[in-house]
């Protein structure tokens, strides 16, 4: 699966590789299966306006994207068994490890870059 790094503008900080899930099963398969997340680690779903954690073990932190790179929603804790809400707007979501735009101090409206 192909990997990008992801980097927030606003406070200059890398904030990880993502695994690209672009294709339908990627997709529906999404983290089912991994145990954990590790630091500086996700995945991004493209398209994607909705995410679930049914099955999953751990939780994680969603960043809905839109077309232009910017945040425009974070659910920092979302746990096991959930389904997020559906964000019209969004062109993608990244899924980090928990808590991880408290860590890495991203929040909404922040514009991402997403690099080889």
């Amino acid at each position: 699966m192909k990997e990008l790094s992801v980097f927030n503008k606003r406070n200059q900080l890398f904030l990880g590789r993502v695994m690209v899930a672009d294709r339908f099963l990627k997709r529906l398969k999404g983290l089912l299966g991994s145990s954990n997340l590790s630091s500086f680690k996700g995945i991004l779903l493209k398209p994607c306006k909705q995410v679930h954690t049914i099955g999953m073990s751990y939780t994680i932190s969603i960043w809905y994207i839109n077309r232009e790179l910017k945040v425009i929603k974070i659910i920092d804790e979302l746990p096991p068994n959930n389904i997020s809400p559906y964000i019209q707007e969004s062109h993608l979501i990244i899924e980090f490890p928990s808590t991880w735009a408290k860590i890495t101090g991203s929040r909404e409206g922040d514009m991402l870059e997403v690099y080889i």
